[in-house]
């Protein structure tokens, strides 16, 4: 049974969350500040900038908490979804020790922080035919040190989906903490997990605000889970990871949500275009179905393709490298004038 008392690292569990006092005072225009040695005469660029964001993201936190129809106190913010998977493996894996479980391909940076952190990969590799997640796998592969399972879904860089009932299961078979990494799941028409944190305390839902948002500059990601969850890694969370700017703009980009949704049903559009004029290319052997915003599809020449489109200036990501991807490239939705671009160029390839 899941202890979360029993995962955190011991160095973790004597930390403080580090409170800045000075939150409650924000809103406060007769409040002199004093306390932070920041520069109140200003900036080069004027008034506006010399002070500390808010460390608690309270405002922003309980927009997304509204948006979302969960508690504010179920909610943390992270620079980025890298950071939240920084801060997870932090608090929860004990360097040279521990493990965590990925399902290879998957998106690179669950397995660069397990590696700076100290912490062992073990992989469950999704099923080689369809690129599907094999849940059977999953928990046959992890050991009493395992202690996250990082779940990618739709997954990058295959674009396939786990099912809930998948994740269920998964979840309630492990003592650990399952992460779901749903940074693509406004794209999709498949269920989001974060209906599973009402039902089980050892997961958490990772989204962000960089994919469907269109808002990858502002670097905020968001992580969704039990609040005892949310404490712990409030514990490591640096006070001041999302700056001013960024707290501001995501709060006007949730009032205008609809529009999301308007750009998200566009790329869709794009998606069905592009794919059917891709299955008509000589050179494309399998593309992959895809939940996401981008196609992995299996080629002739990979190598030879991506320099041939870098040579019109077209940019397209090479997968090869990656578990089981010999020969695959991956390309993203673009704007109808990209993407009739794209096909135009490489209806000319041989």
């Amino acid at each position: 049974m899941f202890n979360l008392n029993n995962i955190t690292r011991e160095n973790i569990k004597s930390l403080q969350s580090y409170k800045v006092w000075r939150d409650d005072y924000l809103d406060n225009s007769e409040a002199v500040f004093l306390d932070n040695c920041e520069n109140n005469f200003g900036s080069p660029l004027g008034l506006g900038f010399e002070r500390y964001p808010s460390s608690s993201q309270n405002k922003v936190k309980e927009a997304i908490a509204t948006y979302k129809k969960i508690n504010t106190n179920q909610v943390t913010l992270g620079n980025g979804s890298d950071e939240l998977i920084d801060l997870l493996i932090r608090c929860f894996c004990e360097p040279k020790l521990d493990n965590v479980v990925i399902c290879e391909p998957t998106f690179g940076m669950f397995k660069v922080y397990a590696q700076l952190n100290n912490v062992a990969i073990l992989n469950a590799p999704l099923k080689q035919s369809n690129f599907l997640f094999d849940e059977n796998l999953i928990l046959k592969t992890i050991n009493k040190n395992s202690k996250l399972i990082f779940i990618c879904t739709p997954n990058n860089p295959t674009g396939t989906s786990i099912s809930l009932e998948q994740l269920k299961t998964i979840t309630a078979n492990f003592n650990g903490i399952v992460v779901v990494d749903e940074a693509y799941i406004d794209f999709s028409e498949k269920a989001s997990a974060l209906t599973l944190i009402r039902e089980f305390n050892n997961i958490i839902v990772l989204q962000t605000f960089s994919k469907a948002w269109g808002l990858a500059a502002l670097r905020v990601g968001v992580g969704y889970s039990h609040s005892k969850v949310i404490e712990t890694l409030n514990k490591v969370r640096p006070p001041f990871n999302i700056n001013s700017n960024s707290q501001k703009l995501i709060l006007k980009a949730l009032k205008k949500s609809a529009i999301k949704d308007t750009l998200v049903a566009s790329i869709l559009k794009q998606k069905t275009y592009l794919k059917n004029e891709l299955q008509q290319l000589p050179f494309i052997k399998n593309i992959i179905e895809s939940d996401a915003n981008y196609f992995l599809i299996e080629v002739t020449d990979a190598e030879k393709i991506c320099e041939y489109l870098l040579q019109h200036s077209i940019l397209i990501s090479n997968r090869s490298s990656l578990f089981n991807c010999e020969n695959k490239i991956r390309i993203s939705i673009g704007l109808e004038i990209e993407n009739k671009k794209l096909i135009n160029v490489l209806k000319q390839y041989n």
